[in-house]
């Protein structure tokens, strides 16, 4: 089972890939510069929280939806992201900003030297954390970030502010969790599933399966408790959860 989840994992990354590497429309033209009012609210309290002179991540920066405006508020922001589609279109955003350094590297593998960045945003891609990983992930995250430095996450979830939305989308999860998980046998851990993207000749060219893996804000509170992380902020909206954290002392 460990030999076949591990294989299943190397897929499942190479999965992710795709629809990225394929698109050709900025995430703004789409769903605005930011996903709602919420998510722009916890942005500038992360640039308070962080201060003018500091150090970013931008962790799993996509296109550069969020990168040209953090350069503008801060010292240096460091832009990470697999895909390199994906940098060559946040490039191309950020061609006026000398403040940005781009790295084409995976979220699980930061070369960075320890306690360099001031804060973390890392901006709806925990969805790609798998269960096994998160600990290890949120461990190197904490390793690269100062005393007392800043970590922003939204964390998409079956939990919305409705009960009963909530329970539709956690049955909806549990029905593609089974389905993969026991009809097709995939070593899937909870909260994980497979869903189809299909061509809808805006955002991508890409049609075919894709991974996603959802948590509650129960789980998602142990876990940051446990590799030393202070929820300053919560926020559960629209599938979402919304947080910002300090990193606790030693």
């Amino acid at each position: 089972m460990r030999e076949k989840r591990r294989r299943f994992l190397v897929r499942i990354i190479r999965n992710i890939l795709f629809p990225y590497e394929v698109s050709d429309v900025y995430e703004e033209e789409l769903i605005g510069e930011f996903e709602n009012q919420l998510e722009e609210k916890y942005f500038y309290e992360f640039l308070d929280l962080i201060g003018s002179n500091s150090l970013i991540l931008d962790l799993a920066c996509g296109d550069g939806r969020h990168t040209s405006k953090l350069s503008k508020n801060t010292r240096h922001v460091f832009a990470l992201d697999l895909s390199s589609n994906n940098l060559k279109m946040a490039k191309k955003k950020c061609l006026a900003n000398q403040n940005v350094s781009f790295i084409r590297g995976s979220m699980f593998s930061l070369s960075f030297r320890r306690s360099v960045f001031n804060g973390i945003w890392f901006s709806q891609a925990f969805e790609y954390v798998p269960p096994d990983m998160r600990e290890r992930f949120l461990t190197l995250l904490r390793q690269v970030l100062k005393p007392r430095g800043i970590l922003y996450m939204s964390v998409e979830s079956w939990m919305y502010p409705s009960f009963w939305k909530s329970l539709r989308e956690f049955l909806s999860d549990l029905v593609l969790f089974c389905y993969w998980r026991v009809v097709k046998r995939k070593p899937l851990l909870w909260g994980e599933f497979l869903y189809y993207l299909s061509i809808n000749g805006i955002r991508s060219r890409y049609s075919g399966w894709h991974y996603h893996v959802h948590t509650d804000k129960w789980t998602l509170i142990k876990l940051l408790n446990k590799c030393r992380f202070k929820i300053l902020k919560l926020d559960l909206y629209n599938g979402y959860i919304y947080l910002l954290c300090r990193k606790t002392q030693e």
